[in-house]
């Protein structure tokens, strides 16, 4: 599973009409300006997160379809997760009439852990280029995108499970029985699921022949 950093335009563009139809979908189903553009990145972050346990559980995906699918569409739908959190972002400060300090300084935790993910988010984005490859190095540039992605992940799954269920629950007695919100809780659960059973394949490999995939 080697990394790709090319960028291409039918992938950018791929990325940005899927995103947008899921958008649409979500406003024909009745979701409204901020709930829309938090929902869209989520998305996204999943299909991130699941690409990388999925062809190590299944190796054929990528005898199946030639040009590195699907590794090689991560680059593209990293770079619009950030997209859309950033306008995900502006629709909250544009909520609180802009007021950006009074916001940051009163946020919870969970909020502010969220935003330190699209901050890491951008960094990514930036340097999700052949360019920033060629200057880190395959495992520089392979580890800080490793890395960042799954603290990305975690921060926004604690901040979508506190909006979604801890929240409404302190609010109104009870969790939330929005259909998105249990459709966050299943994605959450699904990509703990598959890194598991990904690494208990790794393990297995290891053990049965002494070593490691070799693009480990």
């Amino acid at each position: 599973m080697t990394a790709d950093t090319n960028n291409e335009l039918t992938h950018h563009l791929g990325v940005a009409i899927g995103s947008i139809v899921v958008a649409v979908l979500l406003w024909v189903a009745g979701y409204r300006g901020q709930r829309v553009v938090a929902a869209v990145p989520f998305f996204i972050l999943f299909v991130v997160m699941v690409i990388g346990p999925l062809v190590r559980i299944r190796p054929s995906i990528r005898r199946r379809v030639s040009g590195n699918f699907p590794v090689n569409w991560r680059s593209e739908l990293g770079i619009w997760f950030a997209i859309w959190s950033v306008i995900h972002v502006l629709f909250v400060f544009w909520a609180r009439d802009w007021d950006v300090v009074g916001y940051l300084v009163d946020m919870s935790p969970w909020a502010f852990g969220a935003f330190v993910a699209v901050l890491i988010a951008i960094v990514l984005a930036c340097t999700s280029n052949n360019r920033a490859y060629d200057y880190l190095g395959p495992k520089a540039w392979k580890w800080h995108q490793s890395h960042g992605t799954y603290v990305i992940f975690w921060l926004v799954a604690v901040h979508g499970y506190d909006r979604a269920y801890l929240r409404p629950y302190e609010e109104m007695g009870f969790p939330s029985d929005d259909p998105l919100h249990l459709i966050y809780l299943v994605m959450i659960v699904v990509v703990v699921l598959l890194h598991v059973v990904a690494f208990a394949v790794v393990v297995s490999q290891y053990r049965k022949t002494g070593e490691y995939p070799p693009d480990l």
